[in-house]
Formats: structure tokens, C-alpha cells, sequence
């Protein structure tokens, strides 16, 4: 069950995501320039002064944002039990991770095909440092038991994670259990695909 705190956060969230959603739509439909902050305002049901809670210009509203955070990701990671085997850590954390981004996948598809019409929204907003980013992802999973190094640490994020996205999809086009496909995609990446 909910606590009121992660009720809030959780419709923080769906509020967020349908103005973005919003404003995708405007800027596919009629032009990036008719993707005014009013006018995604009134898409979204919401009055301008409601907009700027949640972003601080209109271009955060056009680009989708990450489907998880490196400081969520090693907070997860860091709740795990300090002797868990890297890779059951982290085939516990794909599995929340993946719960919270399945029903946002769908949206991702018009955010693509925004950001091929206007790559340069994305370089707006990007992170100024995202290799420091990931490299403290790196860390905390070097740092798990039976991780051997830096390299060994690399491949067990991006391949988690790749495996992760990967039934996400599959979940978003076949309306299959993203659950079960994780479960899938994990098993394979753990017998070596």
C-alpha cells in the first residue's frame, strides 16, 4: 500500500508526464514554435502558473526524461544486502526500475520521433557531466560482491539495463508482461544469451 508521501510523488509524476506527453503532441502535430507554454497548458488542463511547478522553460516539457536516475539507481543498489552477489543486485533493481517505466514506454515513441526532427531540443537539457554520472553507477557495482573490475562492472550495468529496456519494449509492442519478459531477458543475459 501507498504511504501519502509516495501517493503524491507517484501523481507528481503522472502529472509531469501528461504535460510533457502534451507538448510532444502540440509539437508534432503544429510546429515546435506553436508548443507555447500556453498552449501546452491548455492541453494539459493545467494554467500556465501550474506549468512552471513543474518545469522551469518548455523545453524540459519536449524532451523525455530518463527512464531512471543514477542517484535512484544506487540507492536501490545500496538498499540491496551488502553480501548479494552483484548481479542478483542488480536483477532485483532492473525489476523496480522496470515496474515504474512500463507505462511510460509508450510515450517514448513520440519523443523519438520529436528528437529526430529536432535533435537539438535534447542537447538543451542534457546533463553538462553524464560520463561522471555513470562512472558513480559503475562504482557502486564494482564494489558489489564478484565483481572483478572496472570493465566487469561496465558490462553488468549496460547489459542489466540493456535487458531491462529490451522487455520494456517488447512489453509496450507484443502487450506482453513486461515482468515475465524481464525475467526472461535476464535469464538469457545470465546464461550468456
Amino acid at each position: 500500500m501507498e504511504t501519502p508521501q509516495e501517493r503524491r510523488d507517484r501523481r507528481r509524476a503522472e502529472k509531469r508526464q501528461a504535460i510533457r506527453t502534451a507538448a510532444v503532441k502540440i509539437a508534432l502535430d503544429q510546429g515546435l514554435e506553436a508548443a507555447t507554454v500556453e498552449a501546452i497548458s491548455a492541453a494539459a488542463d493545467i494554467s500556465p502558473r501550474t506549468f512552471f511547478n513543474y518545469f522551469s522553460v518548455k523545453e524540459e516539457a519536449l524532451v523525455m526524461e530518463p527512464l531512471w536516475r543514477p542517484e535512484e539507481f544506487t540507492g536501490l543498489l545500496a538498499a540491496r544486502p551488502d553480501d548479494e552477489p552483484a548481479f542478483e543486485s542488480l536483477k532485483a533493481v532492473a525489476r523496480i526500475l522496470a515496474a515504474r517505466v512500463g507505462p511510460i514506454w509508450a510515450d517514448a515513441r513520440l519523443f523519438g520521433e520529436l528528437r529526430r526532427r529536432h535533435p537539438e531540443l535534447a542537447a538543451k537539457v542534457r546533463a553538462a557531466d553524464e560520463t561522471k554520472l555513470m562512472e558513480d553507477v559503475f562504482a557502486a557495482v564494482r564494489d558489489r560482491p564478484g565483481v572483478s573490475g572496472k570493465l566487469h562492472a561496465r558490462l553488468l550495468v549496460i547489459g542489466t539495463f540493456g535487458a531491462t529496456i529490451s522487455a520494456v519494449q517488447e512489453a509496450a509492442e507484443s502487450g506482453g508482461s513486461v515482468e515475465e519478459l524481464l525475467e526472461e531477458a535476464l535469464t538469457l543475459l545470465e546464461n550468456g544469451l
